[in-house]
């Protein structure tokens, strides 16, 4: 079990960062699919989908200003953020945007109904997407997808990752 792989690292930070931030997770374990963690807080317990991206989509751009990073999802998984109910655990989807220089990286957290927004999971289509943008100078970040427009109605999005867990589940 001494190989590690890439998505190793990316959730791995996800965890510390989660740690960092003032969350101590009494138990943080991996689900039946890799990317699906249940976590217990002294707050409640939780239920994250991660995905992670290596780094930017417009890594070649001149423009240093703005960073973007597109998240595919398969139809699959879009019904799991259809079908999911959230009687005992609160679902966040948790969106891991790498850079080349690991420490510029962000991590990005929806709630389950801003994640079923951004993707529009009513709709019917081969692959579904959720994009999220940094820019230079904001306090946070935004995200919109193939459900919102980027421009207009774009989901923003705090760097407080403890405020997402300080609510009991109800």
């Amino acid at each position: 079990m001494g190989v590690l792989r890439k998505a190793d690292f990316y959730y791995g930070s996800m965890l510390s960062c989660f740690i960092n931030s003032g969350l101590k997770p009494a138990i943080f374990e991996n689900g039946n699919d890799r990317r699906i963690y249940d976590i217990t807080t002294n707050n409640g317990e939780y239920k994250i989908y991660a995905k992670y991206i290596s780094v930017p989509s417009n890594i070649n751009r001149k423009n240093k200003d703005k960073r973007l990073w597109h998240f595919s999802f398969l139809p699959e998984e879009v019904e799991y953020f259809k079908n999911y109910r959230e009687n005992n655990k609160k679902l966040y989807l948790v969106l891991i945007c790498g850079q080349e220089k690991l420490q510029d990286s962000e991590i990005a957290i929806l709630t389950l109904s801003e994640a079923k927004k951004c993707l529009d999971v009513d709709y019917i289509r081969p692959s579904h997407r959720i994009s999220i943008i940094w820019e230079k100078g904001s306090h946070g970040l935004k995200a919109y997808g193939t459900g919102i427009d980027g421009k207009e109605n774009a989901i923003r999005i705090s760097r407080d990752i403890s405020s997402y867990f300080l609510e009991d589940v109800q």
